[in-house]
């Protein structure tokens, strides 16, 4: 009988190990939604966002010039918060910066409603979060 509380308490461990390792992942783009909740974001909640920036986010990378919801989506919320939200780093688990993210408040709004909303200005650190850099679309065969 002890056996299997033995088993049981060590599958527990192991559950909750590996969701805590998601939400501290060194690759940021793993803390972030799954690629369907991606998708809809960029079909049907991205109205105003640059066709570039939508296919970026669609890859799983940040860039300048994308929303704070837009970020938030592909890595998770930030591990530091400053500055009234201006200013975001992500962290590995052990307290080291991956990235920091500067944010400004747009020029133009992009529809109504979101005057207020923060766009990236600034990547420092890590730009792909940790994630292979993206390869080039077109490649020589030669």
């Amino acid at each position: 009988m002890k056996f299997y509380r033995f088993i049981a308490l060590g599958l527990a461990v192991l559950a909750f190990s590996a969701c805590n390792s998601r939400y501290s992942s060194s690759v940021l783009v793993e803390r972030g939604v799954e690629q369907y909740e991606r998708e809809y974001f960029a079909t049907k909640e991205s109205m105003g966002i640059e066709k570039r920036l939508k296919d970026i986010f669609l890859q799983g990378y940040i860039e300048e010039g994308m929303t704070q919801e837009m970020v938030n989506l592909l890595w998770g919320p930030p591990d530091r918060e400053m500055q009234d939200g201006f200013l975001w780093e992500y962290l590995t688990r052990d307290g080291q910066l991956i990235t920091r993210l500067k944010w400004k408040e747009p020029e133009t709004a992009r529809l109504k409603g979101y005057e207020h909303e923060l766009i990236l200005d600034k990547i420092e650190g890590d730009r792909y979060g940790g994630s292979a850099p993206p390869k080039k679309s077109l490649e020589s065969a030669y």
